[in-house]
């Protein structure tokens, strides 16, 4: 879905938006939670029925009913509805509604956990974790282009997961010719007026590809004819690949089945020994479908355990990417904290809820975050997240704000959430705000929590 949770709230969040949570639109679906927007639009955590009647949770997008070009929004989205592949995000309902007496258009689709521009400020994928995140992009294009849409807005913001799945966003479908909106820097030379086609994914994919594995992207002179440069630590086969995807000439564009085959093909000759190199060549990446290039060779029956191998690596290496590395940091300096005056552990495994209560320590409750299974397992090291939080005479949290720990959007969010549950013993005069840092210890098998009262 075309949104970022970088917007998290840090204090400087969009208060308009946010006062529209506990509304419903279109009498159907609530606006729970505000995950972040602009001044175009916002998105919300909500709750759809699925097929089998009970409720799920997903992410309601919610844009301005007064675009110029509405209607043809609907119906890309609705279009966009019928379509089925693991790799796109899904689509479950599009419409026209009124909150608090503005008309607003949406579109509900599946909620992901993370977008890929939430990694890159913090590092660049390795050559492996684009070597895996590569193919199920390439797969959803290819289904995209098949039934003759495009995709108009390849970049990190747009390629997201779900679990450990790797899935391209969808809401931005649309046909060759028609415009993507606010032209940016992905956009393809021959985009003046923001046009999309294949060849304009393509580009876009180039300059995706190598801002991945640089954290920036490729330099370009629009003033003069020549392509972007390629920089150096790109290795291969993402050099090739981006150099014949940013090619200034759309018609010289690799087609994504091209993409497709330099990428196996790299793979293959990485895997095998010399003697080996021909032989295995065409070992597709994703086993039990039909090979991103073309149909399967014969060589790929030939050995029955290269692909359950292959499957292996792609579901590690995926979820690896997921996450970057955490950055364990001390108490800030400048800060006066009276010490630590409560903590708590809850194992990795167990249930979220709240934790033991006492007021003994100045803390009377303790609300873990909620982390889910599959974002635990993507965590290296330790990943700690301070939250100063403001506490009124009668112990409730008034304002949370993230202080330090540079971590993923998703969690900052969850220990952003849980600390605001937190209740703590009343002011012993009964008056005055009192400030207390959260501190929140994720690893692989357990959360731990606590806090520290500041003085003044």
């Amino acid at each position: 879905m075309t949104y970022n949770l970088g917007t998290i709230e840090t204090g400087d969040m969009n208060e308009e938006w946010k006062q529209w949570e506990g509304r419903t639109v279109d009498g159907i679906f609530p606006l729970n939670r505000y995950f972040g927007g602009s001044d175009h639009s916002a998105v919300f955590q909500t709750n759809r029925q699925s097929g089998a009647g009970e409720s799920e949770s997903a992410a309601i997008k919610l844009v301005p009913a007064d675009a110029s070009d509405g209607e043809k929004q609907l119906a890309r989205w609705r279009a966009a509805r019928e379509l089925d592949h693991p790799n796109l995000i899904r689509v479950f309902a599009a419409g026209r509604s009124e909150v608090d007496g503005a008309e607003v258009l949406y579109v509900v689709e599946e909620y992901a956990e993370e977008n890929l521009a939430q990694i890159l400020p913090e590092r660049a994928l390795t050559a492996e974790e684009a070597r895996m995140m590569l193919p199920p992009v390439l797969s959803a294009l290819r289904y995209v282009h098949a039934r003759g849409l495009v995709h108009g807005r390849i970049q990190p913001s747009n390629i997201l997961a779900i679990g450990d799945q790797v899935k391209l966003s969808s809401d931005s479908l649309g046909a060759p010719g028609e415009t993507t909106g606010t032209p940016d820097a992905y956009d393809p030379p021959e985009a003046g007026g923001g046009a999309r086609s294949a060849a304009g994914d393509v580009w876009r994919l180039g300059m995706t590809l190598v801002e991945v594995l640089t954290q920036r992207l490729p330099e370009r002179d629009r003033s003069k004819a020549g392509a972007p440069d390629i920089p150096l630590e790109v290795p291969e086969p993402f050099r090739e690949i981006a150099a014949r995807c940013l090619q200034v000439d759309p018609e010289k564009r690799w087609t994504i089945a091209e993409i497709a085959a330099r990428l196996e093909t790299g793979q293959a000759e990485r895997a095998a020994t010399p003697s080996q190199t021909h032989a295995m060549a065409a070992v597709p990446l994703l086993p039990g479908r039909e090979s991103l290039g073309g149909e399967h060779p014969p060589q790929a029956n030939k050995s029955a355990k290269w692909p359950y191998v292959l499957l292996l690596v792609v579901v590690v290496v995926v979820i690896l990417f997921l996450m970057t590395r955490a950055k364990t940091t001390g108490t800030p300096n400048g800060t006066s904290a009276e010490g630590v005056q409560s903590s708590a552990t809850q194992a990795g495994s167990s249930p979220t809820s709240p934790g033991a209560q006492g007021a003994g320590d100045g803390v009377l409750k303790r609300v873990m975050p909620e982390i889910s299974p599959s974002a635990r397992r993507t965590i290296r090291g330790t990943i700690v997240i301070r939250v100063t939080v403001h506490v009124d005479a009668a112990g409730e949290v008034t304002t949370a704000k993230i202080e330090s720990g540079r971590a993923s959007k998703y969690f900052s969010r969850e220990a952003l959430e849980a600390a605001r549950e937190w209740k703590f013993a009343s002011a012993p005069d009964g008056t005055g705000t009192r400030e207390w840092k959260v501190q929140f210890r994720f690893s692989r098998v357990r959360t731990e929590a606590s806090a520290a009262r500041v003085k003044g």
